[in-house]
């Protein structure tokens, strides 16, 4: 992914596997004091970041389906029933099957504590890539800034607003923890620190098989850093694992084929969409300009690249970090963030890196790629601007932290607005549940309700009532009886009346039909409900429950 800190103190001819060797030993153990200061130090920015979206946050979408599998399961209580719930629905992921519901089980329905874990596994993932970062010889100041940055980093906020995302999380800290103890087990020259690497990445692929490209080309910055010798087994050791973690998913994964040209469609758009990301990571506020912040960032790589060819003088690459360091560091960033999409170009067209909200859990992997890549840029600016005052030490270092905070400054802008958007989406559910239960302070067991006139989305990607699976989880929880059913009437769904029940119809409509005298209509926005009987009562009613607004906003 980068070099290390420098090359020996020798000359260019000194042999290629004595720079490597050099580059082992600068990958030494980190103090438990250096990383107890900068671990503190990200656990801080995440209290001031995410707070406010702890206090006033919420449920939303999976959570509540997850939520009542978790605590009222099929079948009735039991640990039996609970797992094999999740064993249904995510068996393709073996480790959610035992992680998801335990998150359950220990925090309950205290939304607080499980926003509070999303943030927590946030400051792991940063925490585990600052050590890394510095076991790959990047300077303290540099590898905290930018774990700083990927904590805010507000194109995959889902993975910090949203408990089901946190998932993505988990596998992220499962693979940066894997790389980490591998490039320990390579400057001990230890196969055991590497097994335990190997188990990390296997886990980090059964808990979310988005890291599978970045743990096939690990074997990369082995070789890199330690010559073909001492990197080619442990590469094929990861190979091995991921080809096995590859497998179990796709023989365990339903998702429908889209053939080669779809693909190849969705490999257009991944790469459109990740342009937007890279270029919104460096040009965060204000009108998008991306087109701008991709030249800019191109420019200045191409200027390193011809400085550090053409004035080798003054860019020595035996000098510590430098021009050389940045260039490498922009160059791994960009693989992380191209090998952290590959696994959506086979997936639904919805997983592209621009859908927001929910979906930009996307950029999980590929946005630390993108903060990266951006912060080198910085660097490599810092750098050459440094030639400009040659007299004055400390330039390169002064510019580039600047930078930095100004990126920081607008991350934290951009965070901001979309804690506002998550946390009106969550009052939304709540004060809709409150009018549920209101009109219906009891609800009889095996009741199906019906509600409409209600919004969909607070903004597209930030769900209120959405699907038929969130109202139910809500309803299932809310009166703690798994017999119940909910249903929202969203955009494209229409309620009908059968011979035999209510029902509703539409793409991703529920098959069940609720039989006459279980099933409740309920419009919120009206304040309307009915019971009907039979059919010719549903008929007389049925058009009177209509879809909400499907969404209220369309700004992220």
């Amino acid at each position: 992914m980068i070099d290390a800190l420098a090359e020996p103190e020798a000359t260019r001819a000194e042999p290629v596997r004595s720079a490597r060797m050099e580059a082992l030993r600068l990958g030494r153990p980190l103090s438990g004091r250096e990383l107890g200061l900068a671990w503190a130090a990200l656990a801080i920015l995440a209290v001031l970041a995410f707070t406010p979206h702890i206090r006033h946050g919420g449920f939303y979408l999976d959570d509540w389906s997850n939520a009542a599998g978790a605590l009222h399961p099929p079948g009735g209580p039991g640990i039996g029933n609970v797992l094999s719930y999740f064993d249904e629905i995510t068996v393709y992921r073996p480790v959610l099957v035992v992680y998801v519901p335990l998150t359950y089980l220990v925090f309950g329905m205290n939304m607080g504590l499980h926003l509070a874990w999303a943030a927590a596994l946030a400051v792991i993932v940063a925490a585990i890539l600052y050590g890394l970062l510095r076991s790959l010889g990047v300077p303290w100041v540099h590898a905290l800034l930018i774990a700083a940055l990927v904590l805010l980093f507000p194109w995959f906020d889902s993975t910090r607003f949203w408990a089901t995302a946190d998932q993505v999380s988990l596998a992220i800290a499962f693979l940066l923890g894997g790389m980490w103890v591998a490039i320990a087990g390579l400057a001990r020259r230890s196969w055991r620190w590497h097994a335990g690497a190997a188990l990390l990445y296997l886990t980090s692929i059964l808990t979310y098989e988005v890291t599978l490209p970045v743990i096939a080309a690990a074997g990369l910055l082995y070789v890199w850093r330690a010559g073909w010798r001492l990197g080619r087994a442990r590469w094929a050791v990861d190979l091995g694992v991921a080809i096995a973690g590859g497998i179990w998913v796709g023989t365990h994964t339903s998702r429908t084929a889209s053939g080669i040209s779809g693909d190849i469609g969705h490999l257009r758009e991944i790469v459109e969409g990740g342009a937007r990301i890279v270029g919104r990571s460096a040009i965060p506020v204000g009108t998008e300009r991306n087109s701008l912040a991709l030249i800019a960032l191109g420019v200045v790589f191409v200027l390193g690249l011809v400085a550090l060819l053409a004035l080798p003088r003054r860019f020595p690459v035996r000098s510590g970090w430098g021009l050389r360091s940045w260039l490498l560091l922009g160059a791994g960033g960009l693989a992380l963030a191209v090998l952290g999409w590959v696994m959506f170009i086979p997936a639904d067209p919805y997983y592209t890196p621009v859908i927001w909200g929910i979906t930009n859990r996307v950029n999980g992997l590929s946005g630390i790629g993108a903060v990266i890549v951006v912060y080198a840029a910085l660097g490599v600016v810092g750098t050459l601007a440094g030639q400009l005052w040659r007299g004055i030490g400390g330039v390169p270092l002064a510019i580039t932290l600047l930078l930095a905070l100004l990126l920081g400054a607008g991350y934290v802008t951009v965070l901001r607005r979309h804690t506002g958007i998550w946390n009106s989406a969550y009052a939304s559910e709540a004060a809709a549940l409150d009018q549920i239960q209101s009109r219906y302070p009891r609800l009889p067991p095996e009741t199906t309700l019906f509600v409409s006139g209600y919004p969909a989305y607070q903004t597209l990607g930030v769900p209120i009532l959405s699907s038929t699976w969130d109202l139910d989880g809500m309803v299932k929880t809310r009166y703690e009886d798994r017999t119940l059913a909910a249903y929202p009437v969203v955009f494209g769904f229409t309620l009908v009346c059968r011979a035999t029940g209510v029902g509703l119809e539409g793409d991703g409509a529920p098959v069940g039909t609720a039989p006459y005298g279980t099933a409740r209509l309920l419009d919120l926005g009206k304040g309307e409900s009915s019971l009907p009987r039979d059919q010719r009562q549903c008929d007389s009613v049925a058009g009177d429950y209509l879809p909400g607004p499907f969404y209220l906003s369309v700004e992220y």
